[in-house]
């Protein structure tokens, strides 16, 4: 056996001093081989990110880390004082954060960042590279990547370039660098499924190109499975079980891979068939030839975020919008909510047109409309306990009594399947599930006749999601509520919705029933964002290292 190039035994980590010490990672075993795609998989806390932070020794003073062996490609990283891990920090060893935006300086032009990188990795190589020729280095490296336009981006600021081309820069930046060890960092999240397959090709081919181990972090079962030669799955600090991608799916030991497994297998099999809710009935609401033109500013010209976009809302129907980034899903769902103000069109809410009503003639009508957003923690008073911002929603859906307004917050709680304790905690002492709970719990609190779901489970594990998107089916199905699912997640679409709506540069481009569009779309785009399934858990090139290009067989190095 070859040495590894990387070899963690008995990684433990903790915070606090005394009796107010707690222990998060509890002696994690791990290697990796040149070459080899390690996954990490597990919920949110599992100890997944402090693992890939202690080795890269990203994790604040207050931290204390001890391990037996830490050794990268020979070299014992615990006796290596700050300057030398340095130089090897950033140079040999690379980490991709999930978000891209997080990891440039938001004043510096891309190509400062390459000029910086560049820089660096030439001081540690002992080389110097004349400064003019950093730009054209830079220029071709996001070529590379596939960066339109690279020669305008590489003077664009982060802001100005869209998530999916951002991570591309970042992944050029790691190119740049040439590292043996990446550790990446639940690097697609945030991305739509098309843009992800192609950061998730790109990622393969550079790694072979530079035979380099890498450390993938995610919590979506398929990309691990597809991506990645080797899995360890965490749990709460421990790693419970390590086996090669196909055998851990294959034939799970652990009861928690067990349950990980059927969770994400339920979210990826079709539903049955739903026939068409509401189809008898007067549209809740109803869309016509609608457009959104947002103004220009400074140098920017006046940009169309949807376009001529027609359809109908029916009582107690689940319609998603799908589309990749920028598709205009996010503005549509707010302009059915009048948050923006339509340049054109109607939009007909039980029959009123309130396409340019005013505030005030909106006021109650914004009571039957509500919306969930895509991170929780954003849409709460930091410092208010949750059973006061369920009760603000109450008192302004016309609850005046406390004991009635106690009691209902209760149920509320009950409701969302959270205990009342729950209610008595900030927003930052509950997970991630449970704070979309409350704010389910809260859109419901006015008894709305829509809700608005946007990107509402993207950012939680998968077992954690089935069990926010089942609380979404059961109230919408017992309250009879219309709802809009905005989504980049097919598997979620298909599993939650009656219709699907295709949205591309801000057009509807296909509507129907879910069954049909996904079985026979009738759109050359609707079929490109479907192929992606071909990698989900139920797909036909499941668990079969589909990204890359190339087709070639797993790298067994070990």
């Amino acid at each position: 056996m070859s040495v590894p190039l990387l070899d963690i035994k008995g990684l433990r980590v903790g915070f606090g001093r005394g009796a107010y010490r707690k222990e998060v990672l509890h002696g994690v075993d791990l290697h990796l081989q040149r070459g080899e795609t390690l996954g990490i998989i597990g919920e949110s806390g599992s100890g997944k990110t402090m693992t890939g932070m202690a080795l890269l020794r990203l994790l604040p003073d207050t931290a204390q880390v001890a391990q037996e062996a830490m050794l990268f490609d020979g070299t014992p990283l615990h006796d290596l004082d700050e300057a030398a891990f340095g130089a090897l920090r950033g140079v040999r060893m690379a980490m991709i954060f999930q978000d891209p935006v997080g990891s440039f300086n938001p004043a510096k032009r891309i190509g400062w960042h390459f000029r910086q990188v560049m820089k660096r990795a030439e001081t540690a190589a002992g080389g110097v590279q004349p400064t003019g020729d950093y730009r054209a280095r830079a220029v071709a490296l996001m070529q590379e990547v596939g960066i339109r336009r690279a020669e305008e981006s590489v003077d664009l600021y982060p802001h100005q370039l869209s998530g999916g081309m951002l991570q591309r820069a970042l992944i050029a930046l790691v190119l740049a660098l040439e590292p043996d060890l990446i550790v990446a960092d639940e690097p697609t999240t945030n991305l739509d499924k098309v843009v992800e397959h192609q950061i998730l090709t790109l990622f393969k081919q550079i790694q072979r190109r530079l035979n380099a181990g890498m450390i993938f972090v995610t919590h979506d079962m398929a990309v691990a499975a597809s991506l990645c030669d080797r899995i360890a799955v965490m749990r709460e600090g421990e790693v419970l079980e390590v086996a090669e991608a196909q055998r851990l799916f294959d034939d799970p030991q652990h009861d928690y891979t067990k349950l990980l497994i059927a969770t994400a297998r339920k979210l990826a099999s079709p539903a049955a068939p739903r026939g068409e809710p509401g189809r008898d009935k007067p549209p809740l609401m109803q869309i016509r030839n609608l457009s959104l033109v947002f103004p220009p500013s400074g140098p920017r010209p006046a940009f169309r975020a949807l376009d001529d976009i027609t359809l109908d809302i029916r009582q107690g129907e689940v319609i998603g919008l799908v589309g990749e980034s920028g598709s205009g899903k996010t503005t549509l769902g707010r302009a059915l909510l009048r948050l923006y103000r339509p340049s054109g069109g109607t939009l007909l809410f039980r029959g009123e047109d309130i396409t340019r009503a005013s505030d005030r003639a909106l006021r109650p009508v914004r009571r039957e409309l509500q919306m969930v957003f895509q991170d929780p923690g954003g849409s709460f008073n930091p410092r208010k306990l949750m059973k006061d911002s369920l009760a603000e929603a109450l008192r302004a859906a016309g609850v005046t009594s406390s004991r009635e307004i106690a009691a209902r917050t209760a149920a509320l709680l009950e409701r969302v399947q959270l205990a009342p304790e729950h209610g008595e905690r900030y927003p930052h002492e509950l997970s991630g599930g449970q704070l979309q709970r409350v704010a389910i719990a809260r859109a419901v609190a006015l008894d709305p006749a829509l809700i608005v779901a946007d990107e509402a489970v993207s950012k939680l594990d998968v077992s954690v999601r089935a069990g926010v998107l089942d609380l979404f089916r059961d109230i919408q199905r017992e309250k009879q509520l219309s709802m809009v699912f905005i989504t980049h997640d097919l598997e979620v679409a298909r599993y939650m919705c009656d219709r699907i709506a295709v949205l591309y540069h801000g057009r509807l481009l296909e509507l129907g029933p879910t069954e049909r569009v996904f079985d026979s779309p009738s759109s050359d785009y609707t079929r490109t964002l479907l192929e992606t399934l071909d990698y989900s858990l139920g797909g036909r090139n499941f668990g079969q290292a589909g990204y890359g290009g190339t087709g070639t067989e797993r790298a067994h190095a070990d």
